[in-house]
């Protein structure tokens, strides 16, 4: 992971930070016009001919780095941990199976596009050309995984993104992470404040070196498109990165996208609106591997209310899980938009379809452009203040339930400060320039808290 280093210690805007000791060895993608040069750092740089082909040789290439753990965190989206790692992978398949994550990532791929559906297929196909040769090196207990689909891909893409950046397991609140002192920063600079007259973006993400938030450095190149970045591994398109017009990075917002509901249980189901209403119940079957290459049964009850799956009970009370962007169904193909966007407006054109359910993105272009937008599927409740909203609500009633999103011109955005620069540091909106650009009276109070812990103090100081 040196590569990330090197190649996105800082984005200057405009130039394209390629490798400089580059080998075609083991490169070519089967049934493809492409081509993977690694650089010193294992850094691949993926030639195509066609989009297919494209992202056909970049699946391959990720198996060929990090083939073991993108099989794990596959089988992980599907609910099958279990059946991999044993008991280790139970408590990730008992919170998959009730977020009903991949009977989701069916449905999202029926609503693709025609043209990123076949993005998808061949990502698939290059992860399964790879495991098809017999000098891989892959376990038996990885190998049990394959073959992989494109419902795979969406499925990892929708638990990591959905459901441990937007809903967590445990339903833990945003705000101690918050405050703890951990997290991403990042900065915009305008020509008038660069040394070089040129836009400057900088990142610091603080992501783990491990599991489902490992970065993946690429430079992809293809028809109208090359793109240098870093993605997620086992995503199949770029996240944080720039071409040889614009940039953009991302760090979490504070943006609370999951909410806790309180219900009254009675006559076997829970109140709601003064009448008592049954749950959607529902039994599977987990399989567990045992040491020995068995398997056993562990059995599982997902009730569903209208808010959504119920993840605690007892005490006559349920607590049910609601998260927010299960209809973005868009957001790699949204990504994959931003990435060969040529100026601003196609970059919003993109950025505004809100198909990212979360993270603030900060851009800057050879234009001298720099943009600040916190971004996300905002649930637009029906008020209240964001503290009122991090604990449990109650459930009792249609009054709390939320069923749509603020817009993309009602969320915070700073675009071209007098101020010349933009920063976030996982603080709210309200910090991103000074003089202030934006007005917290003039959002919805739930929408984010007030306060500017140090290390974001630092960034703007």
């Amino acid at each position: 992971m040196r590569g990330l280093l090197s190649g996105l210690k800082a984005l200057v805007l405009g130039v394209l930070l390629l490798g400089t000791a580059c080998s075609p060895q083991g490169a070519l993608a089967p049934e493809s016009s492409a081509e993977i040069l690694w650089d010193t750092w294992g850094v691949p740089h993926v030639y195509a001919e066609s989009d297919e082909a494209l992202f056909r040789a970049f699946g391959r290439a990720q198996m060929e780095s990090h083939g073991e753990l993108l099989l794990e965190l596959y089988a992980q989206a599907r609910g099958r941990a279990a059946e991999v790692q044993g008991e280790e992978g139970l408590e990730s398949d008992r919170w998959v199976r009730t977020m009903g994550i991949y009977p989701r990532a069916r449905q999202w791929y029926e609503d693709q596009t025609p043209g990123f559906r076949r993005i998808l297929d061949a990502f698939a196909a290059g992860i399964n050309d790879y495991a098809d040769d017999p000098t891989a090196g892959l376990s038996e207990r990885s190998r049990s995984v394959l073959p992989v689909s494109a419902v795979d891909v969406l499925a990892h893409a929708q638990r990591v993104i959905q459901f441990s950046f937007v809903g967590r397991p445990r339903a833990v609140g945003q705000a101690a992470q918050l405050v703890a002192g951990e997290g991403s920063s990042a900065w915009a600079i305008a020509p008038s404040r660069s040394a070089s007259g040129r836009s400057m973006l900088l990142i610091n993400p603080h992501l783990a070196w491990a599991g489902e938030q490992l970065f993946y450095e690429v430079h992809l190149n293809g028809p109208g498109v090359a793109c240098y970045g870093v993605t997620l591994v086992g995503f199949p398109v770029v996240v944080i990165g720039f071409n040889d017009r614009l940039g953009w990075t991302h760090t979490v917002n504070t943006l609370d996208g999951a909410d806790s509901y309180e219900l009254a249980l009675v006559d076997g189901g829970y109140l709601y609106d003064g009448e008592p209403r049954a749950f959607e119940s529902e039994q599977q079957t987990l399989l567990v591997r045992r040491d020995d290459g068995t398997f056993r049964e562990e059995p599982l009850t997902i009730r569903r209310s209208i808010q959504g799956p119920v993840i605690a009970e007892g005490n006559g009370k349920a607590v049910a899980y609601r998260v927010a962007g299960l209809d973005a169904s868009g957001m790699l193909e949204q990504w994959w938009d931003m990435s060969r966007a040529a100026d601003l407006e196609a970059f919003e054109a993109a950025l505004s379809r809100l198909q990212v359910p979360v993270f603030n993105v900060l851009y800057a272009d050879r234009d001298g452009h720099i943009l600040y937008v916190f971004n996300g599927r905002v649930p637009k409740r029906p008020g209240g203040t964001y503290l009122d909203w991090l604990g449990a609500v109650s459930g009792d009633t249609s009054e709390t339930l939320w069923t749509d999103y603020l817009s993309y011109h009602e969320l915070p955005r700073v675009l071209d400060p007098p101020s010349g620069w933009l920063q976030n540091a996982n603080d709210p909106p309200w910090t991103s320039t000074f003089p202030a650009a934006l007005d917290p009276a003039r959002y919805p109070p739930f929408l984010a808290p007030q306060f500017m812990h140090f290390r974001a103090q630092q960034s703007a100081s």
